[in-house]
C-alpha cells in the first residue's frame, strides 16, 4: 500500500543515526502521518523547519509535497543546530539543509522577500528568532509544534510564540490531540505530541 511504502522510507532514515554527533529521538508514525496530511492539505510554497536530525519529520513532509509538484513548487528550509548529517536524495521537493546551524542563523539567512508557509518546530527557540519569524509570516503561516505536553519545549514554545507578539492568540485555533478512532483507522502506533496552530480563517463550521 501506499501508506505501507511512506512508512518504510520514513523508516529507513534510521540508519543515519550513525551520522548523528547528537543521537536524540525522533517522530512516532503518527506525527510522521500528521506531517504529510496537513502539508497535503494546505499546499505550503515555503516550508520552515527547526531541528531536522536524522530527516524523518523533513521527509514527511516532502513526500507530501511531491504529490502535488506539477502544480505548486515547495522549498523546505531545515536546521540542525547539532548536526551535519546528509540527506538521501529520496524526493523531488527540493530540501535547503542548514547543518550545525541554529535557529536564528537559519531565519536570519532566509531570503527577506520571501514568506513562509508552514513553520515545523522541533527545537527550543532562542528570544532572537521570535522578530525574525515575524517579519517572515503571512496571516496564513500554519505552525507545526512537536513535543506538546506538559512543560515541554513545544509548549514552551507556543507561550512565546504569544509573548513575543509573533502571533495573536485569538488568531489561531490550537489542535493539538488525534482522535484514536483516527488512529486505529490508520494503524499508527506510538503517541503524538505534535500541535498545530492554524488560522480561524481556514475552519469553517457547516450544520448537520
Amino acid at each position: 500500500s501506499y501508506l505501507g511504502k511512506f512508512y518504510e522510507q520514513i523508516e529507513s532514515l534510521e540508519k543515519l543515526r550513525k551520522d548523528a554527533d547528537y543521537n536524540t529521538g525522533t517522530i512516532t508514525s503518527s506525527s510522521a502521518l500528521l506531517l504529510y496530511s496537513i502539508v497535503l492539505y494546505f499546499k505550503p510554497s515555503v516550508i520552515a523547519e527547526v531541528g531536522s536530525f536524522i530527516g524523518k519529520s523533513t521527509f514527511s513532509m516532502a513526500f507530501a509535497a511531491d504529490t502535488y509538484k506539477n502544480n505548486y513548487e515547495t522549498i523546505i528550509h531545515t536546521c540542525d543546530n547539532s548536526n551535519d548529517i546528509d540527506f538521501p536524495n529520496l524526493t523531488s521537493t527540493k530540501i535547503i539543509q542548514y547543518k550545525k546551524k541554529s535557529s536564528t542563523e537559519m531565519f536570519s539567512a532566509l531570503d527577506k522577500s520571501i514568506t513562509i508557509d508552514l513553520i515545523h518546530i522541533d527545537g527550543r527557540l532562542q528570544k532572537e528568532d521570535f522578530p525574525l519569524i515575524k517579519n517572515l509570516l503571512r496571516d496564513e503561516t500554519i505552525f507545526v509544534l512537536d513535543d506538546f505536553e506538559t512543560v515541554e519545549k513545544g509548549v514552551i514554545n507556543y507561550l512565546n510564540l504569544i509573548n513575543f507578539k509573533v502571533i495573536d492568540k485569538s488568531s489561531y485555533c490550537l489542535i493539538n490531540l488525534v482522535p484514536i478512532d483516527i488512529k486505529k483507522k490508520f494503524n499508527l502506533y506510538g503517541k503524538s505530541t505534535t500541535a498545530f496552530l492554524i488560522p480561524y480563517k481556514f475552519i469553517k463550521f457547516t450544520t448537520q
